[in-house]
């Protein structure tokens, strides 16, 4: 706590002025350069991890050795790719917290396409910048499925693709229960915690599931659904990791609930 303080103070005092109020969960604190008086690098934290940060982006020579004047800063985003350039470091502070804001409010889609894939049988709504494939996924839940079983609705942005929607409909050929599957589930994934977050009940497309949450290695944001009857077993995973868990849980819950069967 006390680290904590003197960071504080010291960037209040490098700022020159009252720190603008951060956004919740965000903390800065200001490095001073190793080699040159009067440079200061900052960084901004959310969970533990530098976000972003503000530094020098130019520089002139002073007329005291070992000094520099700074003529301008610039500050990024890192996660949201996001970089400018501005004349004082209190421009460029003001700017991040814009862009923190902005970036970590949920997102709103606004298009969206709709997919009806047979097997396995579903409809549903999904982004339309979104993409996702279809796979056979066998020895699951002691189901026999000579078929494509398995859709799987991926995001896709600067990083790649990202597996954020999995659903599987497979023939109940090993006649066992919700019960027994949710088992099955827990031993292949360990975060899930059945004593900290119970198995409820939730209606999707008309049918009901139990279903569950729980948080993986403290990065990954994890919803769990399981549904049997005499026929059919169907599974719905969906995972948004590190900063997606803030923005996308809102986009989850839209497609779940245009789901039919």
């Amino acid at each position: 706590m006390r680290i904590l303080i003197i960071l504080l103070l010291m960037a209040n005092c490098v700022f020159g002025s009252e720190l603008p109020k951060l956004p919740d969960g965000i903390t800065i604190d200001t490095i001073p350069d190793n080699f040159t008086r009067g440079v200061f690098y900052h960084y901004l934290h959310k969970n533990n991890e530098i976000i972003g940060t503000i530094a020098p982006a130019t520089w002139n020579e002073s007329e005291i050795p070992g000094t520099e004047i700074i003529s301008s800063y610039y500050a990024e985003l890192y996660n949201a790719y996001k970089r400018d350039t501005f004349l004082t470091k209190m421009e460029a502070l003001i700017w991040l917290i814009a862009t923190i804001e902005d970036y970590y409010q949920p997102v709103v889609i606004e298009k969206w396409k709709k997919l009806e894939t047979q097997p396995p049988k579903v409809s549903l709504e999904y982004p339309w910048d979104w993409s996702y494939k279809l796979e056979k996924y066998g020895s699951i839940f002691k189901s026999k499925s000579l078929n494509e079983n398995k859709l799987v609705i991926m995001m896709d942005d600067l990083r790649g693709h990202s597996e954020i929607l999995q659903i599987i409909r497979t023939p109940n050929t090993g006649n066992v229960t919700t019960a027994e599957i949710i088992k099955m589930s827990v031993q292949m994934n360990r975060a899930i915690d059945l004593q900290l977050s119970p198995a409820v009940d939730t209606i999707i497309g008309g049918k009901t599931f139990k279903t569950v949450q729980n948080t993986f290695m403290e990065q990954m944001w994890q919803w769990h659904y399981w549904y049997t009857d005499n026929n059919e077993i169907i599974y719905i995973g969906a995972n948004l990791l590190k900063d997606d868990r803030f923005r996308y849980p809102n986009v989850i819950q839209q497609i779940l609930n245009s789901i039919k069967w």
